[in-house]
């Protein structure tokens, strides 16, 4: 099981195009568009407190290109170690002109010789694969003793020249040599890796993301940041933030001056505070008319109380969708992404319910249109419901009773009651933010079968209880993906109309649930994602 915890690290990753002088006087920059059907990265964690990144790139559609600047997280790169390689019209050919960009501060350029650019012209397409080794790229999590982390925000490409989103996105991080217990693998908060598995070609944990058409100015922003988290003892070197240079950029030099600044600092500090407040993805709940001392609403449905505690939407929505399919509303074709439904009444309980079937269209998947509004008309109804009470003591009162169900699933006697149990209690259970990690440490070692026979795989009884609680959370995590394309996109349209905000800055902290990180290089990672281009 995955524990979801903040993790803080520093791998911030930019690549910009490569678009230096015509090609025999013909070409200019305006002349380039292409877009990108597929971008995958490979990122290989280090005993020596190092990564590999391993980039492949399809492009299509492509005018002109005579290389590509690659900007990389800091100047530690290893020039040596970068390689690269083309596939354009069927033929693989090595490309050996690779060096220090003179477009982009911290970064390298793979120059096309003459014979690929006209391929490449004439075909319309190619892959483009890129290696490099990065020194200094694990970073202590200062947010969790004993823990180190890595970050990334893959490449992305200027919309001035690539044409629409990218159509797929795929990102991989092999965790430490010697790593085999799932439970200690941490993940950025809300951005929950799809599945964890182990990597047959070298036998590590791996966690990967899929994201499907992805605007590249919200990669660019940060939306589609992923990271993982480890303890310290599996890797040699842990590194703490860099400090910058005073010799270096005029970002990194603003970075060292403002403290000794003071009003400057003062005023900064007042408004990375305020915004960092309004600025979590999951910041959505906000009840005009909280009452302090007035106390907590007590009936509110697990559904609503996940609102109130500000759980990430995507889990709301499973939540929904786990009653809908408790109470025989809805049924479950395919769990596959897309997600395919079957309505098998017209009406729920609650008017959230009925929204939310709405959304179901005729061949069974989710209209995102529609499951937008069904999440925001749940998020203001919650609101309305709240007006007299009092939030804190409410977002108190229902940790309570998640806690006491997660009681109650311990408490089981039998492999049934623990069937009943948690099938009646898991939707109180989701509430907390650490559920998988729970289901991993509290659930899976419970001794219920102690005086029980095991039921025999071919008798139709009971599966084993360990089976049963990893089912939960595999169906948690598949849910949350596969409901419909970029649910994380989804839910950062449903925050825009409830508390329209503007996403974190890499440096300002974020804090919820008790729990906090902040990017670990503040100053260094802001400016490394500032591209530039020729």
């Amino acid at each position: 099981m995955v524990s979801h915890r903040y993790l803080m690290a520093a791998l911030s990753i930019v690549a910009v195009l490569l678009a230096a002088g015509p090609l025999a006087g013909t070409a200019s920059a305006q002349d380039i568009s292409f877009t990108l059907d597929d971008e995958r990265l490979l990122v290989t964690v280090n005993k020596d407190g190092s990564v590999d990144l391993n980039y492949t790139f399809s492009f299509g559609n492509v005018t002109y290109l005579d290389g590509v600047d690659i900007g990389l997280p800091n100047e530690h790169y290893n020039l040596l170690t970068a390689t690269a390689t083309i596939v354009v019209g069927g033929e693989e050919r090595r490309l050996t002109d690779i060096r220090e960009s003179p477009f982009i501060d911290v970064g390298v350029a793979v120059e096309f010789d003459e014979d690929t650019m006209n391929e490449i012209v004439s075909a319309g397409e190619f892959e483009l694969k890129f290696h490099v080794n990065n020194p200094q790229m694990v970073y202590r999590n200062e947010m969790r003793e004993g823990t180190a982390g890595v970050v990334v925000r893959p490449t992305w490409f200027s919309e001035e020249f690539q044409t629409g989103p990218t159509a797929r996105m795929n990102v991989t991080i092999l965790l430490p040599e010697g790593m085999s217990n799932r439970s200690e693998v941490l993940w950025l908060e809300s951005d929950p890796f799809d599945p964890i598995y182990v990597d047959e070609a070298t036998g590590r944990l791996a966690a990967s993301w899929q994201f499907i058409n992805v605007p590249p100015s919200q990669q660019a922003s940060g939306a589609y940041d992923v990271g993982v988290g480890f303890p310290e003892h599996y890797v040699d070197v842990v590194f703490d933030p860099p400090q910058g240079d005073l010799l270096g950029d005029l970002g990194e030099l603003i970075c060292l001056l403002m403290p000794l600044i003071i009003i400057a600092a003062i005023i900064g500090i007042v408004i990375v505070s305020a915004r960092s407040a309004n600025r979590r993805r999951e910041d959505y709940f906000e009840p005009k008319m909280n009452v302090v001392g007035a106390g907590p609403r007590r009936d509110l449905t697990a559904v609503e109380a996940a609102v109130v505690a500000e759980r990430p939407l995507e889990m709301v929505a499973t939540m929904i969708l786990f009653g809908l399919e408790r109470k025989g509303m809805v049924k479950v074709l395919s769990d596959e992404r897309l997600m395919k439904l079957q309505r098998l009444v017209d009406r729920g309980e609650h008017e959230y319910e009925t929204n939310y079937m709405l959304a179901i269209t005729a061949d069974g998947t989710l209209d995102r249109v529609l499951l937008r509004h069904a999440l925001v008309q749940l998020i203001n109804e919650t609101s309305k419901k709240l007006k007299g009470f009092d939030l804190d003591a409410t977002r108190r009162y229902y940790e309570g009773i998640a806690e006491k169900a997660w009681q109650q699933v311990k408490d089981a006697g039998t492999p049934e009651e623990f069937a009943h149990v948690l099938k009646e209690r898991n939707e109180w259970m989701m509430l907390d933010p650490d559920y998988q990690g729970r289901m991993g440490r509290d659930i899976l070692p419970l001794p219920i079968l102690i005086g029980h026979p095991r039921p025999s795989t071919g008798g139709g009884g009971l599966p084993p209880v360990g089976d049963m609680a990893k089912g939960y959370v595999d169906r948690v995590r598949t849910t949350s993906q596969n409901l419909v394309n970029d649910m994380r996109g989804l839910a950062q349209d449903v925050v825009g109309q409830t508390a329209p905000r503007p996403s974190p800055a890499a440096g300002t902290r974020v804090s919820t649930g008790g729990r906090s990180c902040h990017c670990a290089c503040a100053c260094a990672c802001a400016c490394a994602c500032a591209g530039g281009g020729r």
